[in-house]
């Protein structure tokens, strides 16, 4: 004898003559991973998170400095009055001193030289190539004229040779056979 099941019929249990329970249908989990039985709400978590920041702040304890005595005050009166005798000795050592010298203008002349614009080419003159050796003590101090004034290598040099050249050509001016001597070289 086969019966057929309709949907929301119960079966019976011929033996116990009791409605049978289908077998429940399989519970179907949800994506992701479970929840933990004892897992926190997020109400719970933010005031863990809280109780953890108002444990780790730091505690400062402000302990209140007494006023100095009257004694220590004294002792730092005389304390300055002290220093600044030294420094009255110090600036009457000072004015005794002689002037300390002068630098030398050269390094002014210098700056002069590499600062101004470079002298107009010659026409006919052309350009030409030079080849220098150097030791170190030279070279590093072209390069930190380089870098100082913000030019090239060959414009260092350019410059230098021209302001050498004016310098020693005025150096010239009541003395036309020097003058002269010193054109005719090249």
């Amino acid at each position: 004898m086969v019966q057929s099941i309709q949907s929301g019929a119960t079966m019976r249990d011929v033996t116990t003559k009791r409605a049978a329970k289908p077998d429940p249908e399989p519970v179907t989990r949800g994506p992701g991973r479970p929840r933990k039985p004892d897992a926190m709400t997020g109400a719970q978590r933010q005031a863990a998170y809280r109780a953890r920041l108002r444990a780790a702040s730091i505690n400062v304890t402000v302990t209140k400095i007494a006023p100095p005595t009257a004694e220590a005050h004294h002792a730092l009166v005389r304390e300055c009055e002290r220093l600044r005798g030294e420094l009255a000795q110090a600036r009457r050592g000072l004015a005794d001193m002689p002037p300390a010298p002068q630098p030398a203008h050269a390094a002014s002349d210098v700056a002069q030289a590499l600062g101004r614009p470079p002298r107009p080419d010659d026409g006919d003159s052309g350009e030409r190539q030079l080849r220098l050796t150097m030791n170190g003590t030279q070279f590093f101090a072209l390069e930190r004229l380089v870098a100082h004034f913000s030019l090239s290598r060959p414009a260092v040099i350019e410059r230098l040779i021209d302001w050498a050249d004016d310098t020693l050509t005025k150096s010239f001016y009541d003395d036309e056979v020097a003058f002269n001597r010193y054109i005719d070289r090249a």
